[in-house]
C-alpha cells in the first residue's frame, strides 16, 4: 500500500497521542537502528514526532536525498515505558523510544489498507447503528464491520462489500458521511507487525433490516442496532472511540 492521501483523522486517546506517531530521518540513519538500538538524539535532547505522515515526510526531504518515515507503535512504547510530551508546536516528543516499538523497523513489517463502516438507520425515533459482536481471545466486543482491500476496490467499495459480507445480509447501502481515517498497529499470527489504515464510513440503509447472517469464519457472534449513545458505550476499541463520537455528533445533528 501506497502513502494515502490526505490528512485523515487520527484517533488515539483524550488528551494524549494517538496510535501511531511519525519521525522524519533518512536512509542512512536507519542503518543505526539496528535491534536492541534507540531512536535518540545526540545530548539527551528530545526526539520529536509527528501527527501527519505527510508533515513527517516533508521534513524528512529537507534532511537528505534518501529520506525515511518511522511509524511508532506509541502503545507499545507506553506500555514499554516510554513518556511521549506535547509542545506548544502540536508535535510530540520523547527523550527516547526504542527500536522494537518502531513498526518499520521490525521483521515482516507490512502496511495493510482495510475500510468500514456504520450502517445507519434513520428511523422515526432517530437514527440507529448496526455494529457487530465478534468473539475474542479476551471475550467478546461490540465492533464496527470492517475488512482489507482487495485488488481493483475503492474504500467505499471494500466498506459496503465488508458490512454484507460480515453482517450476512445484502443490505443497501450508500455513502451518507466520509470520516476519514485512522491508523493502528497489530501484528498477525506469525508475529510479524502491520500497521494498518482504516478508511470509514457512515453508510445510510433505507431499511431496518433484521436478517443477518454473519459467516461462522468470522468469529461474529451477533449483530444489532443501537442508538448513538449507545455505540458509543459499548464500542471499547481506542482507536475507533473518537470516530464513534463524530458518528454521535453528526447523527444527533440531523
Amino acid at each position: 500500500m501506497g502513502r494515502p492521501s490526505g490528512p485523515g483523522r487520527r484517533g488515539g486517546r483524550r488528551g494524549g497521542p494517538p496510535d501511531i506517531l511519525y519521525h522524519a530521518t533518512t536512509e542512512p540513519r536507519l542503518a543505526d537502528l539496528g535491534a536492541g538500538a534507540s531512536l535518540e538524539m545526540e545530548g539527551g535532547k528530545d526526539v520529536y514526532f509527528s501527527t501527519r505522515e505527510g508533515h513527517a515526510w516533508q521534513v524528512a526531504h529537507r534532511f537528505h536525498d534518501t529520506p525515511a518515515v518511522l511509524y511508532v507503535d506509541v502503545s507499545r512504547a507506553i506500555k514499554g515505558g516510554c513518556r511521549f510530551e506535547r509542545n506548544r508546536h502540536g508535535l510530540w516528543q520523547a527523550k527516547a523510544v526504542p527500536s522494537k516499538h518502531i513498526l518499520n523497523l521490525r521483521p515482516g513489517f507490512a502496511h495493510q489498507a482495510s475500510a468500514g463502516g456504520f450502517p445507519v438507520w434513520f428511523g422515526p425515533s432517530g437514527p440507529e447503528v448496526a455494529l457487530i459482536r465478534v468473539r475474542r481471545r479476551f471475550g467478546a466486543t461490540w465492533e464496527v464491520a470492517k475488512g482489507k482491500m482487495e485488488a481493483g476496490e475503492s474504500p467505499t467499495q471494500t466498506a459496503i462489500r465488508e458490512i454484507q459480507e460480515e453482517m450476512g445480509c445484502p443490505m443497501e447501502l450508500s455513502v451518507e458521511e466520509e470520516l476519514g481515517f485512522v491508523r493502528y498497529a497489530f501484528t498477525i499470527p506469525d508475529g510479524s507487525p502491520r500497521l494498518k489504515t482504516l478508511h470509514m464510513y457512515i453508510l445510510r440503509t433505507p431499511e431496518r433490516r433484521m436478517d443477518f447472517h454473519p459467516p461462522d469464519r468470522e468469529s461474529i457472534e451477533d449483530v444489532a442496532w443501537f442508538t448513538p449513545e449507545e455505540a458509543v458505550r459499548v464500542i471499547s476499541h481506542r482507536s475507533l472511540q473518537p470516530l464513534v463520537r463524530k458518528v454521535r455528533s453528526y447523527l444527533v445533528g440531523k
